[in-house]
């Protein structure tokens, strides 16, 4: 927080107050008088103190309070929940205007990601995002998942539905069967693929650092793999050739992932349309350094909430600059 802010001077929107010479923005939770940090409060421990945010984070219910809050004061603003049997928060998906402008534009191909853990409560942090005219990811929608169960998934892909009212064309998605059983039940009309970029990015810790490091093994294999070009047959001819080649024709992993090859494999889908933008490798790179940045493990769900809004601004802001 700013040194000597003086607050007096802050614009209050709802719960959050905005600095006027900055734009940066703070959360002013709300909560009983009673459960209130006050200036000059003592106690007699670290861990006494430590309690009592702990109850004043929950009997204000930050988070929640702060994205229902903006539903209040942003116009077209969705927030959808739920709660579990012991109070504690369930499900969790938003999205604003700008989110939803940008789906209705781009919303042909949509992914989302459910391998970022991203606070000290074990939530998934779940982004949908679609691809802009300048092949750049813009997120659409955000979601935290209490499991990663299919039940969890189908009410996400129905509450993404109810909010947009139009499925994607197109699904990317990692490797997650729960996931997998939930699309083909929601979004029965939308082409199911896996991003290349996840199963690809695999390869080193299923195959060996060795193996990779020193031999042209990944190279051989990435000819083929990457090349929407190359007529299917030629790719199953030249697949067993390149394992048999490093005594790997009896490897597990690979294998199975040969067996889903016309989920992921350009060469199986290089006519349907839209599908050269599921396979930039540069893109997903960028994505998941993006969403890492503010995934801390460590922070709870209003600072999670915090650093995806500051960050959301400046990728905004940036694309805005670059047009």
């Amino acid at each position: 927080m700013d040194d000597a802010a003086d607050f007096s001077t802050y614009k209050e929107i709802g719960i959050e107050l905005v600095s006027p010479s900055t734009g940066i923005k703070y959360y002013k939770p709300v909560a009983n008088s009673s459960s209130k940090p006050v200036v000059g409060m003592c106690f007699d421990s670290v861990d006494e103190a430590f309690e009592f945010y702990k109850q004043y984070a929950r009997s204000s219910d930050m988070m929640l309070k702060r994205l229902l809050n903006k539903m209040e004061f942003l116009p077209n603003f969705t927030c959808h929940y739920t709660i579990k049997e012991d109070g504690r928060l369930g499900n969790l998906f938003w999205a604003d205007e700008e989110a939803k402008r940008n789906y209705l534009v781009f919303g042909d191909v949509l992914g989302f990601d459910a391998t970022y853990k991203s606070n000290k409560y074990e939530m998934v942090f779940v982004p949908f995002t679609c691809i802009d005219n300048h092949n750049r990811n813009v997120i659409v929608g955000a979601a935290l998942l209490g499991n990663e169960t299919a039940d969890s998934y189908r009410w996400l892909l129905l509450t993404f539905l109810s909010t947009f009212g139009a499925p994607p064309q197109v699904v990317v998605t990692d490797q997650d069967a729960a996931m997998k059983r939930a699309i083909k039940d929601v979004l029965p009309r939308s082409r199911h693929r896996l991003c290349m970029w996840h199963i690809w990015d695999k390869i080193t810790s299923k195959v060996g650092a060795n193996l990779c490091g020193t031999t042209d093994f990944k190279k051989r294999l990435g000819r083929i793999v990457w090349d929407d070009s190359i007529p299917i047959d030629e790719f199953e001819r030249q697949w067993p050739i390149i394992l048999f080649d490093f005594n790997l024709s009896e490897h597990e992993w690979l294998g199975d992932i040969y067996n889903i090859r016309h989920d992921w494999i350009p060469a199986y889908y290089k006519d349907e349309k839209l599908s050269g933008l599921m396979r930039t490798t540069s893109r997903c790179e960028s994505e998941n350094h993006f969403f890492k940045k503010f995934c801390n493990q460590k922070s709870n769900l209003v600072e999670f909430l915090s650093h995806f809004d500051s960050a959301m601004e400046v990728q905004r802001l940036c694309f805005e600059n670059k047009i």
